[in-house]
């Protein structure tokens, strides 16, 4: 992002997506790389690097300090958005984790969850589940992302209050309905390694000795149905545009 703080793909996507010129809080900070940068930037006025372990918010200390930024980057130790006060900060990052642990923070402490003006979700895995499960927080998604680092497919959500009882069908928990419409050669890319995987799977269940649990072959089959409902939509599109 900046010279002084260099951000691979997947941060550098994150921090384009923060809300500019107002305070934000990077959940699970770790190596606190992503405050930091973006204090040094100049796109955030001040921010706060919270950590549930002592450890990690040991290295975020060290990031801070050896780049000056340690009268506007906060450490703080705690649970979630517990370190935070209800509406101190604008945008909080969560990158990194599980969905159903990202989900859980968010449930935790709605009044802190709907104080938040935007929240961006990088989950490690489960973007299906964590789609499906924003509006039972009261939040809307209202952008998505898709960058590729070092091999890997990053799926990065944004979400905002006012979501609540907002409904997304199966095809767009899946694939991302943001991503769906603008399509793009990155998220064909994906969709065609999932489905690889999926195949890979069903095979392994045809080939398997014994019975098999009914429900998870069903389960499968529709998920090899919307991926090839989703490619197909993709491939009407004509040429792929941004992802």
């Amino acid at each position: 992002m900046t010279p002084g703080m260099p951000l691979g793909p997947r941060l550098a996507a994150i921090a384009e997506l923060v809300l500019p010129w107002r305070p934000l809080a990077d959940i699970g900070t770790d190596h606190g790389r992503l405050p930091t940068a973006l204090v040094l930037a100049g796109r955030v006025p001040w921010a706060v690097a919270c950590d549930r372990s002592p450890a990690p918010l040991a290295r975020a200390r060290v990031t801070v300090q050896r780049a000056g930024a340690a009268d506007r980057v906060q450490l703080r130790l705690g649970e979630g958005l517990a370190p935070l006060m209800p509406g101190e900060v604008a945008t909080a990052v969560i990158a990194g984790m599980g969905a159903p642990t990202m989900l859980a923070i968010l449930a935790a402490d709605r009044e802190r969850t709907r104080s938040l003006a935007r929240l961006i979700l990088q989950p490690n895995f489960g973007h299906e589940q964590l789609r499906r499960g924003l509006s039972d927080v009261g939040l809307g998604l209202v952008e998505e992302c898709l960058v590729v680092e070092r091999g890997r497919f990053h799926v990065i959500l944004v979400a905002e209050p006012g979501g609540a009882g907002v409904q997304l069908d199966d095809l767009q928990c899946l694939v991302g309905p943001h991503l769906l419409r603008r399509g793009g050669a990155t998220l064909q890319q994906q969709l065609e390694q999932e489905l690889r995987r999926c195949e890979r799977e069903a095979a392994g269940l045809a080939r398997a000795i014994g019975a098999v649990d009914p429900l998870r072959r069903a389960g499968q089959e529709r998920r090899r149905g919307l991926l090839l409902r989703a490619l197909e939509k993709l491939r009407r599109q004509g040429h792929p545009g941004p992802t």
